[in-house]
């Protein structure tokens, strides 16, 4: 601490006043100045101040305020500037700086509030004189100028010419450490020393310190660029890419495979294939097993399907990455049956469904050419492994309403079999409901397949199908308005039948001539 005192230039009578924590009145409510242990070191902006300006200046700051009543924790209300050598206020809300030329902390200790106020328009009879800086001519040595967007910058930038940008801006950025608003900058950092560490080959290491150091300027938990940085942060060290993936899994994010985390394991696996187990140590744990094993799907399926991506075309070429991760997909399926207590019946579901979903598509092929003998076989081999998948079941009863030529039988048997499907296949009892609900349309039992084709859809929202289904019964049954309801909702989730398009043509044109 003391070694940052010096080097913030804090004056002497500052640091022996901030013994502890003081609490100053104002007419903005309270401010409690911040004792020495407490004050903010970072940065403060200014500008831009002319159109072609496509930047902002940012001088060193020492935060003097700990929290207040109305504007929380903004330690910049009143500040030491040592790269000024002034104190003064800083309005974060319109990155406006005041300074005050005359102020030294002996003289203004005494009655803070017009200093603290200055930047509210303060008018009491101790009003003192502070200047708000227009420009940073006055002060040219203490501000840096740094431009927007310098990550595009240095991505549109040749290898020869990343060197020339470090000479440009390299020191302005290093200067102002935990400041939000220099994201770009400092990712723009992060990618020239990983380019550059990529081509000089004897210098790895110096590189990767540089990376490491950049990466650790973010302030805390601001870091949002797993993503796009997954291959520059493992690159720079094994153990930051597993605590960034760590980390994406901790902030409860709904798809952290899409937020960074496939990227990440991508990354990872490229550059440290022979650490595979600490991925599967991660998974372990039940809160993050899901979601290492959709990260790892999501990797694997961009590598075969992705174009245009960098990353997911060097997984793709990296056959041993590739092995890795199904070997990684097959041992995390083990840790949810080996405790699917520990897990979502719909996630049960899903590991014992990949065990038996290549016989089940090969079953449905017999079927569509009417080789049943091939498809109960298979049918068979299923249901020994997995007697519950609720679409082998649904496969089942489909092949026994062929076979009999019956929808009362294709009935029977979907009910049936919905008595002992697996809880967690929603998708497979959807298609049994649906099987149910299309054999007694077929019957001609309008009324009762709505019953059908709403418990599929319930169990499917998602599923276009479903609202297809139940806007053509309305439509057979004249209600309109009903049909034209599902036939707009199917539409809405990519439907294309004819029959949906039929309804919707017919009751938008409906519609138009009863206005």
């Amino acid at each position: 601490m003391k070694e940052n005192y010096n080097i913030l230039n804090l004056p002497r009578d500052l640091r022996e006043d901030l013994i502890g924590r003081k609490r100053i009145e104002t007419r903005q409510g309270w401010f409690d100045l911040a004792s020495i242990q407490e004050v903010h070191f970072s940065s403060v902006k200014i500008g831009p101040f002319a159109n072609d300006e496509l930047g902002q200046y940012y001088t060193n700051s020492v935060g003097l305020i700990k929290n207040s009543e109305h504007y929380g924790e903004d330690p910049e209300i009143l500040i030491w500037l040592p790269r000024i050598g002034l104190y003064g206020t800083w309005d974060s809300s319109h990155d406006e700086l005041h300074i005050f030329p005359d102020g030294n902390w002996n003289t203004m200790k005494s009655n803070l509030t017009p200093f603290i106020e200055a930047q509210w328009g303060y008018e009491g009879d101790d009003k003192i004189e502070h200047i708000t800086l227009e420009d940073a001519e006055r002060y040219p040595t203490a501000f840096d100028f740094i431009p927007y967007d310098l990550d595009k910058t240095v991505h549109n930038l040749s290898d020869g010419e990343l060197n020339a940008f470090l000479e440009r801006y390299e020191d302005a950025i290093l200067r102002h450490p935990d400041v939000s608003s220099l994201d770009d900058a400092y990712f723009a950092l992060a990618e020239t020393y990983y380019r550059l560490g990529k081509k000089e080959s004897d210098r790895i290491d110096f590189w990767r310190k540089k990376l490491l150091r950049i990466l650790d300027y973010y302030p805390e938990g601001e870091f949002h660029r797993e993503r796009e940085g997954a291959e520059i942060c493992v690159w720079a060290s094994s153990d930051l890419g597993l605590s960034l993936f760590r980390n994406l899994l901790d902030k409860d994010e709904k798809q952290p495979e899409y937020a960074g985390g496939a990227s990440l394991l991508s990354a990872f696996l490229i550059h440290f294939a022979d650490r595979s187990e600490s991925i599967l140590e991660i998974s372990k744990s039940p809160k993050y097993t899901t979601a290492v094993l959709r990260s790892l799907e999501t990797a694997k399926r961009w590598a075969l399907t992705v174009v245009n991506d960098e990353l997911a075309a060097k997984l793709k070429q990296n056959s041993a990455a590739m092995e890795t991760i199904s070997t990684l997909v097959d041992r995390i399926g083990e840790i949810i049956l080996t405790n699917p207590e520990n897990y979502s019946k719909e996630e049960v579901h899903s590991i014992r469904h990949k065990k038996v979903v290549d016989r089940l598509v090969k079953g449905w092929e017999h079927l569509k050419k009417k080789e049943y003998t091939q498809t109960e076989e298979l049918l068979r081999s299923i249901f020994s492994e997995y007697a519950e998948d609720a679409e082998a079941l649904f496969l089942d009863a489909r092949l026994h309403w062929l076979k009999t030529g019956s929808p009362e039988e294709g009935i029977k048997r979907a009910e049936k079999n919905l008595l002992t499907a697996a809880e967690g296949d929603f998708a497979g009892r959807g298609r049994l409901y649906n099987l149910v609900g299309c054999a007694l349309d077929e019957m001609g039992k309008l009324k009762q397949s709505l019953d059908a084709f709403g418990k599929a859809a319930e169990l499917c929202p998602r599923e276009s199908m479903y609202a297809a289904n139940l806007a053509e019964i309305y439509w057979k049954m004249g209600d309109q308005k009903q049909a034209a309801q599902y036939a707009k909702k199917a539409k809405s989730m990519g439907d294309k039948s004819s029959i949906v398009e039929e309804i919707f043509q017919s009751t938008r044109s409906g519609s138009k001539q009863s206005e």
